[in-house]
């Protein structure tokens, strides 16, 4: 819930690539849960990205209680809200460059001309999860310096909005919760685009600079009164005219992609091409894939599939559903009571212990929990 990721500054992140992004951004995950018996086990295990975190081995009954999804994947994680830097920062000094189709741009010098070349994107009441990670996605993939939202927007960190982000929340700052006049008193960026679904400048044709604001409403209100006054010009995405009677608009996340390729296109010289904090190329992944036969242990048993616990993995070696410490030490689930099975056990380097119900265990716990 927002109001537990605002609390604890963390949010969920679920999948492998998704985990992966996120390392990949320099952010260093608090928790991470791998599904005992997937292809990630044992790969989790043997990452050293993964040395100084709690990683807990859980079964799937504890997975689906974690994960959001219908079919929880075999990798979630537990990443820090990021830091976003200044408001102030984002467009610098210096003048706007103006891009018209055909027009050969001005080439900026120094900071100065890379700062007018900025694009930051306003989300102004978009509820849906789907078209605010598009949003996000899109912003990240053309270029923009950053994406805003009002309030009223879903909350940018919601799991559903960073899986339709596929990443890309880690890949430019994020600011929630911010009026769009505040934001161009912050910025000091004078263009604000405004998208309408009729009576704006045609789209293809109009004259676009930078820096700039480019506002997306939601799909069936559009723009609030309030953004639209602070709006300078607005700008209309034409339709082929067989579309006439069939399609009146486009969803959020679609126009807002089309104009930011728009404005992408006409990029001037000099202009940033990546994205203030975009995300360096990635590790090698996690590997997921279809689960592994499980083999018969030193006994001649097939592993035990523990049916109610979650197993630290970090600090452990995992081996056929037993794990062992560095000391050689070997704790098997099948000679393990239902009660002490029950029990998360904390990991080697003294991560937060988990019930299975969710939660730290304990007041000191809690606060332990907190400091990652």
């Amino acid at each position: 819930m927002r109001k537990f990721r605002e609390r604890e500054h963390a949010f969920l992140v679920e999948g492998a690539d998704l985990v992966t992004a996120g390392m990949a951004a320099g952010l260093r995950p608090q928790l991470v849960f791998v599904r005992r018996g997937s292809a990630a086990h044992e790969a989790a295990a043997a990452d050293g990205r993964l040395a100084d975190v709690a990683v807990y081995i859980v079964t799937d009954r504890v997975a689906a209680k974690i994960s959001t999804l219908e079919a929880p994947p075999d990798v979630l994680a537990v990443f820090p809200l990021p830091a976003a830097p200044p408001l102030y920062g984002l467009a610098g000094p210096g003048e706007g460059a103006a891009s018209t189709p055909g027009a050969e741009a001005t080439r900026g010098t120094g900071r100065a001309g890379a700062a007018a070349g900025v694009v930051v994107v306003y989300a102004d009441r978009v509820a849906d999860p789907g078209n605010m990670g598009t949003l996000v996605r899109a912003a990240a993939a053309f270029g923009a310096a950053a994406l805003a939202a009002s309030p009223g927007s879903v909350d940018l960190f919601a799991p559903k909005v960073v899986r339709a982000g596929m990443g890309a929340a880690f890949a430019l700052p994020l600011y929630p919760e911010i009026a769009l006049d505040d934001l161009v008193a912050r910025t000091g960026i004078a263009d604000v685009y405004g998208l309408v679904a009729h009576d704006g400048a045609d789209l293809a044709t109009a004259e676009l600079r930078r820096p700039a604001v480019l506002c997306v409403g939601a799909e069936r209100a559009g723009l609030s009164p309030e953004s639209l006054g602070a709006v300078t010009q607005r700008l209309t995405i034409g339709l082929a005219p067989e579309a006439a009677g069939t399609v009146e608009s486009l969803n959020a996340g679609v126009a807002g992609a089309v104009a930011l390729y728009e404005f992408s296109r006409r990029r001037p010289a000099g202009a940033p091409t990546t994205a203030p904090g975009a995300a360096r190329p990635a590790p090698p992944k996690i590997r997921t894939g279809a689960r592994r036969r499980p083999r018969k242990d030193d006994h001649g048993r097939r592993a035990a599939a523990d049916p109610q616990g979650a197993r630290p993995g970090a600090g452990c070696s995992v081996h056929d559903g037993a794990l062992r410490d560095p000391r050689g030490a070997r704790h098997d689930d099948a000679r393990e009571g239902p009660r002490r099975r029950a029990r998360a056990q904390e990991p080697a380097h003294r991560g937060p212990a988990l019930d299975l119900d969710g939660g730290p265990r304990g007041p000191a716990a809690a606060r332990q929990g907190r400091q990652h």
